[in-house]
């Protein structure tokens, strides 16, 4: 029945989304912190460009709008922008040659210059006052709860960008799988793309490098070149509309390699860091991360944990589940109270206070019947620990907030340049002048 379906996602399995859902998240290097090229790589949608930098690149989207982040950059100076990572240890695990890690535990950004140019990155934490609600992504309309935790900030610099809509798996993406060794049988990609020998000898073979692990965490470089890529697709678009295609050439959208430039990490204690150099023309992503090892250390043991979790209990955990939904399908209060909650939440003329009344009697059902409270009860208790480790996990996934800094400044000409065109400027007006005695 469809009650016991909706009722389920609702009540049980809600717990999980933060954990197996992490395999489903997407990313990318955007959206922009600076961006005078005027171009829109990553096919972002529109609320992640910068105000008069077109969605399509071509000088308006298809409703003949342009982009509407301000805090975007578009021409040379200081902007600054409010982000969050998903952790406080992302950074330094990259930084591991056999381990990896996970895109999802750091923060991507893209910029794009038109011309050579200084460059000069600040990463600031919000420190404990960060428990406050803050917009995470300045010039648009998300707004999420930050982690009251401080943490020390690092980042690297890549030429190259990840697409739209990333993630490790890259579903029916061959040519990302075999520029990727596979994953450990406890990470949260191992099912997309797991470690065998077979995926080891064909990552060696695409890519020329070799590779000493036993699988990896993520696909995630801090201090090397690193491949991206997504679901392949004949129907979806991106977020301007595009169609996503079945491409899978290098390059050309749906996998793409960065390309490490530099990377700058704060000192121990500092909660800033900052970095300066000249970039020539194109595409680049900055990917904001954190320092914290005992933390990536210890996010490990959880993951290992939550894998011996679900191999010793997802049997026990299923059949409870079955239970509990198959009463709840049959028990007339309880039915009755799910259709009402359905019918309120599916007209577009019911009120928030009748949806709210709605679902308040739905639960009033389900506290109402013994049985159902019961068997709740049990199928808690079978996932007893994976509920343990799922928490644990989510626990050091929290929003770490941070702003960001970015100017842009033209490259000055070096004094030596001034002095030779003034002794040339001086060579040329002796010349004349001699030809004017003659």
């Amino acid at each position: 029945m469809v009650l016991q379906k909706k009722l389920v996602v609702a009540l049980l399995t809600g717990g999980m989304a933060g954990i197996s859902g992490q395999a489903f998240a997407h990313w990318s290097s955007g959206p922009f912190l600076y961006n005078d090229a005027g171009t829109n790589p990553m096919n972002l949608a529109n609320s992640n460009l910068a105000a008069g930098v077109a969605n399509n690149g071509t000088g308006a989207n298809a409703a003949g709008t342009f982009g509407t982040n301000t805090a975007t950059g578009t021409s040379y100076g200081t902007y600054t922008q409010t982000r969050a990572v998903s952790s406080d240890y992302g950074w330094i695990q990259g930084q591991d040659n056999s381990l990896w890690a996970n895109s999802h535990d750091n923060k991507g950004l893209a910029f794009s210059l038109a011309n050579t140019s200084r460059v000069t990155f600040t990463v600031t934490t919000l420190g404990t006052a960060a428990s406050t609600v803050q917009t995470q992504a300045t010039g648009g309309s998300t707004v999420t709860t930050l982690s009251g935790q401080d943490w020390n900030p690092a980042f690297s610099i890549f030429k190259g960008l990840a697409p739209q809509s990333s993630h490790e798996g890259g579903i029916g993406n061959t040519a990302l799988a075999q520029r990727l060794p596979g994953y450990v049988a406890w990470g949260p990609y191992a099912s997309v793309q797991p470690y065998t020998a077979a995926t080891d000898a064909t990552y060696e073979t695409t890519t020329g490098n070799t590779y000493t692990g036993s699988g990896t965490w993520g696909a995630y470089r801090s201090n090397a070149d690193w491949t991206g890529g997504r679901d392949i697709s004949a129907t979806a678009t991106y977020g301007n509309g595009k169609s996503i295609g079945t491409s899978q050439v290098l390059g050309e959208g749906n996998v793409s390699t960065l390309k490490y430039i530099d990377s700058e990490a704060s000192a121990a204690g500092s909660h800033t860091v900052t970095w300066s150099g000249i970039l020539g023309p194109g595409d680049y992503s900055l990917w904001v991360g954190g320092t914290n090892a005992a933390h990536a250390l210890e996010q490990q043991a959880n993951y290992q944990g939550l894998q011996a979790a679900h191999t010793a209990d997802d049997a026990a955990i299923a059949a409870a589940n079955t239970a509990y939904t198959n009463y709840i399908s049959t028990a007339p209060a309880i039915v009755a109270a799910q259709a009402a909650y359905d019918a309120a939440i599916a007209s577009h003329t019911t009120t928030a206070a009748e949806k709210a009344a709605a679902k308040a009697a739905l639960d009033a059902a389900l506290a109402a019947d013994p049985a159902a409270v019961a068997l709740k009860d049990a199928y808690n208790v079978a996932r007893t620990n994976v509920t343990k480790y799922e928490n644990l996990v989510a626990t050091l996934r929290s929003p770490y907030g941070f702003t960001i800094e970015t100017t842009v400044a033209a490259v000055p000409v070096p004094g030596a340049v001034w002095l030779f065109g003034s002794a040339m400027a001086g060579l040329i007006g002796a010349s004349r002048r001699k030809q004017q005695l003659a």
